[in-house]
């Protein structure tokens, strides 16, 4: 892991922190870095055959709670980009015979995107698996044209037949199927939950300009306090592109910036490192700059708020107890006066 996050210009911090969103862009690197590394040409269908829906937390408890294979397909495509990766877009084809369900990938660049293609076609047999059965296959699974071998290598691992795209047809990769599954009621009875609420929602919206640079922001924060340069750069923007986007949507860059630094600054001081290693580690040369920002974005000093979230931290007293369990001051005595 270490090997392929370094070939990608990624901080190896990263696997500490799961909670970080990655541009799209950054998903189809790490996986062409992997199958590089691995020598494994399939490795995206190798992640995907070995991936099950209910890894992806509460996306995937969602979508197996659903009272109809149709419905958890809606679900999972109505909140695919709230819950778990923007500019991608799951959806379901009519075709003449049946239907075909694709996910579409948005972000441009062809390195790592089919890996990307082949890991999704995993994730969403899976989830038809569920309602179908573990032995259920689909009519075929669509690729992008690739060699025949490597077809039946894709064969082997998804246990369904692997085609590449009909003649004039999209190439975008999916799985065929029976329009009448979709019918198909859900096996585990009485599980069925409410759609996801978007309130609680924890991606940005793709509809957001702004939303991708605080997420480069956030990733480049693992290295130290990020340039303008840096975070276009993970964005595969220009300078001048990013500074355009943010101009439209009447944000600064600096504000920006000091949202996310303040936001790093306090998860950093619910640890017991050092704050001048907090400090040094936000791009703070003098911790005493580091004092004056917390305390203005904050109203306190850095010691004065970490002793404020130890106090919150710490366990309530246990009050004293007599030999029958009751709090001393409830005795038994006292409460039959």
């Amino acid at each position: 892991m270490d090997r392929i996050l370094r070939a990608v210009d990624l901080p190896v911090g990263l696997l500490d922190r799961p909670d970080l969103v990655l541009p799209l862009g950054v998903h189809y690197a790490v996986l062409q870095a992997a199958a590089r590394d691995t020598g494994h040409t399939d490795f995206g269908a190798e992640m995907g055959a070995a991936a099950r829906i209910g890894m992806l937390g509460r996306y995937g408890s969602d979508a197996t709670a659903a009272p109809t294979l149709g419905a958890a397909i809606r679900r999972a495509n109505g909140t695919l980009n709230r819950m778990m990766q923007t500019d991608t877009d799951l959806v379901l084809f009519r075709l003449r015979r049946g239907a075909r369900w694709s996910m579409v990938f948005h972000t441009r660049g062809e390195a790592g995107r089919f890996q990307n293609e082949l890991l999704a076609i995993g994730y969403q047999l899976d989830l038809l698996r569920h309602f179908l059965g573990k032995v259920w296959s689909p009519k075929a699974i669509r690729v992008r044209d690739i060699d025949r071998a490597r077809i039946a290598h894709l064969e082997r691992l998804f246990r369904a037949p692997v085609r590449g795209p009909d003649r004039g047809d999209s190439p975008v990769p999916g799985i065929e199927l029976d329009e009448r599954c979709l019918a198909a009621l859900n096996p585990a009875a009485g599980m069925d939950a409410p759609s996801h609420n978007a309130a609680s929602d924890i991606m940005p919206a793709a509809a957001d300009p702004v939303a991708g640079v605080r997420a480069a922001i956030r990733l480049e924060l693992l290295r130290g306090r990020p340039g303008l340069d840096s975070a276009a750069a993970r964005l595969g923007l220009s300078r001048r592109s990013l500074q355009r986007r943010l101009d439209l949507s009447g944000e600064t860059w600096s504000a920006l910036l000091d949202t996310e630094l303040v936001r790093e600054a306090q998860n950093l001081m619910a640890s017991d490192g050092p704050i001048a290693e907090i400090a040094d580690h936000l791009g703070y040369a003098d911790p005493a700059h580091f004092t004056r920002a917390y305390r203005r974005w904050t109203g306190f000093s850095p010691r004065a708020h970490r002793r404020m979230l130890l106090s919150a931290a710490a366990p309530a007293p246990v009050p004293d107890q007599t030999a029958d369990g009751c709090p001393a001051r409830f005795r038994r005595e006292d409460r039959q006066a």
